[in-house]
């Protein structure tokens, strides 16, 4: 199920930095009251009453000499429009309207989106002069007090009233969104010119993305079904590629970014591409880590292996493109393979369950193997495993491992259950959480893997206080 995009836009300095906040309750953006110090985007995951939704705050665009670049503020609000669900405009409400707020108005009355006009700094409920406003055609601004949370009710209403409008999914009963089970979706995920969209073509069969050698050339995502020989579907999401956040542009490849996303959101299972002759870089430890926030399934794709193949058949080195830590020169291919399975899992210790696959989109040599891996991942991830099998497993781990202690207190695990999959999520309840350090929830969760697999996913552990629920009760019932 895709999530909303909600977008905040506005001239620099009307307070769009202080209203995500509000919503995202946490302190994300950089607030400030010298205009144009919000030089990145900042995106959140929002948990409404019925809705969920991506918010995504834009930045106040100024050049180095501290002014307004109009033209650039014009691009941000007409990327908003072209990718965004619902647009929260923010104007000052202080402060008389503006020839730039003038121009945002102008695109906003020609497009389609739902907008939302939004007056913030308003804080002494003097909204008379509002009513003027509404000369603009958007109707008159809703007003709030960003920075003390007056009007944010009537905020999260209007803005579940726009969704309900535009017939996005409600959450279900148990306040989670309703899931579509009959393909399994697939992000593609790397960085720019690392092969997603070569292997999205080679996959799909057609040449539907723009595969080019300049870094940065897919700027959409493209959704495709594929269906394999057993029948099984896939859905597959060819993203653009992610960037560092400080080097994201303002514009086209922030989008780009924020697609990417909502993509791992989306997705199943991910295929994090690397670039066999770049190796693992800074850049790709950050998608892993996205990934597996996202609780997605995941496998390391090592892309064109080719180059690699052609390396290992040569006895001298004919360029400077190489792995220092991996010898490929002159090398047979089954042991260049092999120590790049060890480099990987090296640099990346914390994918130690994720499989590697090593195939070229270019040759499509290795391509065959990414669906059954898919297919078990996917099987992997809704594994249940019955409370009373995790609790005759409970034993096993606590007697094999050096009992967890806080201070001179032992820890000890009461019993456990599995409380979900996709992915798999187990509580394990104790007598004190503060004997559980990180390690040993590293223990607990190897274990796991030992016993029952999980292969490809990651696991969710929580560690809770057994006594806690029952303590509850007791005070319910006085």
């Amino acid at each position: 199920m895709t999530l909303p995009l909600i977008t905040i836009i506005g001239r620099p300095n009307v307070g769009k930095s202080t209203l995500f906040n509000c919503f995202a309750k946490s302190q994300k953006a950089i607030v400030s009251d010298i205009p144009g110090t919000t030089r990145d985007t900042a995106m959140e995951k929002i948990e409404g009453d019925n809705y969920d939704y991506w918010l995504v705050d834009t930045a106040g665009l100024r050049n180095e000499k501290g002014e307004t670049l109009e033209e650039e503020i014009q691009t941000q609000a007409k990327l908003a429009l072209e990718n965004a669900d619902i647009i929260l405009f923010l104007i000052d409400g202080k402060a008389p309207i503006t020839l730039e707020d003038q121009n945002i108005i102008t695109q906003l009355r020609k497009s389609q989106t739902p907008v939302i006009f939004i007056a913030n700094k308003i804080d002494d409920g003097q909204t008379d002069s509002l009513l003027e406003l509404a000369q603009f055609g958007l109707g008159v601004p809703l007003s709030i007090s960003a920075k003390n949370y007056t009007g944010m009710w009537e905020l999260e209403d209007a803005i579940e009233d726009q969704l309900e409008a535009l017939k996005f999914e409600k959450k279900d009963a148990e306040n989670k969104p309703k899931e579509e089970k009959d393909s399994i979706k697939v992000a593609l995920i790397g960085r720019p010119n690392v092969g997603k969209s070569s292997l999205f073509n080679t996959i799909i069969g057609s040449k539907r993305a723009i595969v080019s050698n300049i870094a940065g050339t897919t700027r959409d995502s493209i959704d495709s079904e594929y269906t394999d020989e057993t029948g099984q579907k896939f859905l597959f999401l060819d993203t653009a590629g992610l960037k560092r956040a400080g080097r994201i542009g303002k514009d086209i490849d922030f989008w780009s970014s924020v697609r990417s996303q909502r993509s791992i959101e989306m997705a199943d299972v991910c295929i994090l591409l690397i670039d066999s002759l770049d190796g693992v870089t800074h850049q790709d430890l950050v998608l892993a880590g996205k990934i597996i926030k996202a609780g997605k399934g995941i496998i390391i794709g090592v892309n064109k292996f080719d180059l690699v193949r052609e390396k290992s058949g040569e006895k001298e080195e004919t360029d400077e493109r190489e792995l220092d830590e991996v010898k490929m020169w002159g090398e047979k291919l089954d042991t260049v393979r092999k120590n790049y399975w060890h480099y990987l899992h090296q640099k990346m210790t914390f994918l130690s369950w994720a499989p590697v696959l090593f195939f070229s989109a270019q040759t499509k040599k290795g391509i065959s193997d990414i669906f059954p891996s898919l297919k078990g991942i996917y099987q992997e991830r809704q594994k249940r495993i019955s409370t009373a099998e995790l609790n005759r497993f409970v034993p096993e781990v606590y007697y094999g491992h050096i009992t967890p202690m806080v201070g001179t207190k032992k820890g000890t695990i009461k019993y456990a259950t599995q409380a979900d999959t996709m992915p798999p999520k187990f509580i394990f309840f104790v007598n004190n959480s503060k004997a559980f350090h990180f390690s040993y929830r590293r223990y607990l969760e190897n274990k796991l893997r030992e016993k029952y697999g999980f292969h490809g996913t990651p696991i969710q552990l929580e560690i809770k206080d057994a006594m806690e629920g029952q303590e509850k009760k007791r005070k319910k019932k006085k």
